[in-house]
């Protein structure tokens, strides 16, 4: 494959509708009915003298122009509002996404330093289970509190356990 060939995806809607604007063929179509209902208004005016019948005619056929029209104009409009409320759901669900990753980041760093407390709080019990002669520091808390506190840190992280 040449190098010069840029390959996209159908997914960009931005860079296809910024090299078209607003000459797509439906928004082609959709300003051709409105032109044609301008026209059709002005038909029906000139036609305001005819008799009961004949008028009766005309409105009934305008009603369902109109109807066409509406629906035109309002693929127009409906289009740009749609396009606006995808974008803002994209860009809320990207904010989403990095607060996720933020939250799962934030939950592993404080589980591994639930870790490292237990283990300190470990190795301070094994500490006060040695001989006043082998150890180093006195501890200033009692030998059942730093157990209890030990089996704590067992239950709620079982890896210390090991």
């Amino acid at each position: 494959m040449p190098d010069n060939v840029k390959i996209t995806t159908s997914s960009s809607s931005k860079a296809a509708a910024g090299s078209m604007g607003w000459f797509t063929f439906e928004n082609v179509i959709a300003f051709a009915v409105l032109i044609a209902y301008g026209f059709f208004i002005y038909f029906l005016i000139g036609k305001v003298d005819s008799g009961d019948p004949s008028w009766s005619r005309l409105i009934y056929l305008f009603s369902g122009v109109e109807a066409i029209v509406f629906a035109a104009v309002g693929f127009l409009f409906g289009k740009e509002v749609n396009r606006k409320r995808a974008e803002k759901a994209e860009t809320e669900k990207k904010e989403i996404e990095e607060q996720k990753e933020k939250i799962k980041d934030e939950k592993v760093e404080e589980h591994n330093k639930g870790l490292v407390l237990g283990a300190m709080i470990m190795q301070a019990e094994n500490g006060q289970k040695k001989p006043t002669t082998e150890r180093g520091l006195e501890m200033a808390i009692p030998p059942s509190t730093l157990q209890d506190i030990a089996d704590k840190a067992k239950k709620m992280y079982p890896e210390l356990d090991k």
